[in-house]
């Protein structure tokens, strides 16, 4: 039997647009039997996606507009595509950015707040005391959009002259299934993980994160797996506690 020829590489090429589609019936048989899709949206994300090269995601104006600065993108200007009489403005998305926040990556942060002032100087108090040494928490509970993360980062703004350590976890539907998620965000934020470093490029930014004050090797094994990361990093004489309240 003759050997078989090393398969390619699989590439894909993705093209999202954002707008109104119209769902009919089932069209195909089989495996290959979908739902017919129609409108402009419908072709443009098709038009997109012949644009794109192997490997790469392209996307509309229409949905540019709804990223904010979630991801890093590039402006590919004004392109001609069959089917629409004007060019279409598309943007080539190279990867997630390095915003934090929803919040942030999604507003501008220039909309003064309006109408908060009595919540605002709560917040500050609590503060004022908890830099007196008298230890305060303070939960900001409900419904989505009535401007709890707004009223955060305003709180934010006016205590950057003072000293102070600031850590933040995010939770988020995509992943619902680790509980440990925030945790391990905050983790890779704080070594400095960015989307191209190496493993070992990783596990030397660990090393140097949790160099100071460390002791044993058996936390920081723990904490690569955490990180997805290999016990590579069995050398390193490095401890860390964590504790989960």
């Amino acid at each position: 039997m003759a050997a078989l020829d090393a398969p390619e590489p699989l590439q894909v090429r993705l093209g999202i647009a954002s707008g109104l589609v119209v769902v009919g019936d089932l069209i195909g048989e089989g495996a290959a039997q979908e739902r017919g899709v129609v409108g402009e949206t419908a072709n443009l994300a098709a038009r997109l996606q012949g644009l794109a090269e192997p490997g790469t995601l392209v996307v509309a104006n229409s949905t540019r507009r709804q990223l904010g600065a979630l991801f890093d993108v590039e402006d590919l200007g004004a392109q001609p595509l069959a089917g629409f009489t004007e060019p279409q403005r598309a943007w080539r998305v190279l990867g997630e950015s390095g915003v934090v926040s929803r919040f942030e990556a999604l507003r501008s942060g220039t909309t003064p707040l309006i109408g908060r002032d009595e919540e605002l100087d709560l917040l500050l108090r609590r503060w004022q005391q908890a830099k007196a040494g008298e230890g305060r928490i303070v939960l900001i509970s409900g419904e989505p959009g009535i401007g709890k993360s707004r009223l955060a980062a305003e709180v934010g703004v006016r205590i950057e002259g003072d000293a102070h350590t600031r850590l933040r976890y995010f939770c988020a539907p995509y992943h619902q299934d680790s509980g440990l998620y925030p945790f391990i965000a905050q983790l890779e934020r704080a070594a400095g993980f960015v989307r191209d470093d190496t493993t070992e490029e990783k596990l030397d930014k660990l090393r140097a994160l949790l160099a100071p004050g460390t002791r044993g090797r058996d936390e920081v094994q723990l904490l690569t797996e955490l990180l997805s990361l290999p016990n590579s990093v069995a050398d390193l004489n490095l401890s860390v506690r964590i504790l989960i309240v």
